[in-house]
């Protein structure tokens, strides 16, 4: 386990003296636009995640969701489908913000680092996060990133992380959708054409549901998903 994380840290360290994900002089895809609103602050301390699963299910019978209690899912912040994420926190490089992908899709639990999202900066006002991803980063091997017609998508925001199994200490945590009723929730997003999707269309982010607490730094009030040519 140690040396699993060890070698996530020299991959990060190595990724820090390189050009954001792409390199420069390489053709930008279709981009992927996220950004999210807490009720109160974006903390450096905690944990923000966007999570992506590419996996060609137009129905959005699977996706990326929060494991509601220990062990926490293994990795501390999602379970369910997902094959990328961006994570948010005040120890990773290039301010902050890092793209992963999951090398191993049934457990979950090891990351390779692929270096800076297109663009990622928190508001000036500190409640909102956005970030922009080109469609060539979340492509599957072997997959033109023009074919990508359909993702689910999450957006996770926890005080911590937490990787022991033994762990059965809670943390806090919101997700998309009524966190304390319908935990399981994701948007499901066609992105065969330039659209934006946001929580006035849908409804389905309430204020106030973090689970376990009633931090406002963690509580997810508004959100936007743009796909962008």
């Amino acid at each position: 386990m140690r040396a699993r994380w060890w070698i996530i840290g020299l991959l990060l360290l190595l990724l820090a003296g390189c050009a954001r994900f792409p390199e420069t002089g390489q053709a930008v895809s279709k981009r992927l636009v996220v950004q999210f609103r807490v009720a109160g602050q974006i903390r450096p301390d905690y944990y923000y995640f966007i999570l992506i699963d590419n996996d060609s299910d137009p129905l959005g019978v699977s996706g990326p969701v929060p494991p509601i209690a220990p062990p926490w899912g293994g990795n501390g912040f999602a379970t369910g489908s997902f094959q990328y994420f961006v994570e948010h926190h005040s120890a990773l490089p290039f301010n902050g913000f890092v793209v992963y992908r999951v090398l191993d899709p049934d457990r979950l639990q090891v990351f390779q680092p692929l270096g800076a999202p297109l663009e990622a900066s928190v508001s000036a006002d500190g409640k909102s996060l956005r970030v922009v991803v080109d469609f060539g980063s979340i492509a599957r091997d072997g997959q033109d990133p023009a074919d990508i017609r359909v993702l689910q998508i999450n957006i996770i925001a926890t005080d911590r992380t937490p990787k022991d199994p033994t762990d059965t200490s809670l943390k806090m945590w919101d997700a998309l959708g009524d966190s304390r009723q319908f935990p399981n929730s994701y948007l499901t997003i066609q992105t065969d054409a330039d659209r934006i999707l946001r929580n006035a269309d849908t409804g389905m982010e309430p204020e106030g549901d973090v689970v376990n607490g009633n931090d406002p730094d963690l509580d997810i009030v508004d959100w936007q998903i743009e796909v962008r040519s």
